[in-house]
């Protein structure tokens, strides 16, 4: 194995459709949601806005928002879909293996 990324065990796939959790990826802080298509996504867990927590933010479809300023951000590509923010955040390449899900880390 060449020790490059890879993907890594996110938890059980357990949540709810239209909801996100913070966990812990290999030793990172990742926020996992599952958009209310049933899709897990993983990004980073801060706002690109003000480096304040997404955790708490409200799932809309496959979307984020903000729980602090109301930026919105697309779950699968971390691409802004709302001011106050104007930088992307970091998204993740989720798959599910079994019941659990995995995050490709970059």
């Amino acid at each position: 194995m060449s020790g490059g990324p890879a993907y890594a065990d996110a938890g059980p796939a357990s949540l709810a459709p239209g909801t996100a959790e913070l966990r812990s990826v290999a030793g990172r802080a990742i926020l996992l949601a599952r958009a209310g298509d049933g899709q897990y996504h993983a990004v980073q867990p801060e706002c690109s806005h003000a480096c304040l927590a997404l955790a708490g933010g409200r799932v809309r479809g496959s979307s984020i928002v903000c729980p602090h300023h109301g930026a919105r951000f697309c779950l699968r590509t971390g691409r802004v879909l709302g001011p106050p923010a104007i930088a992307p955040i970091a998204a993740f390449p989720t798959r599910l293996s079994g019941d659990r899900v995995e995050v490709w880390l970059l």
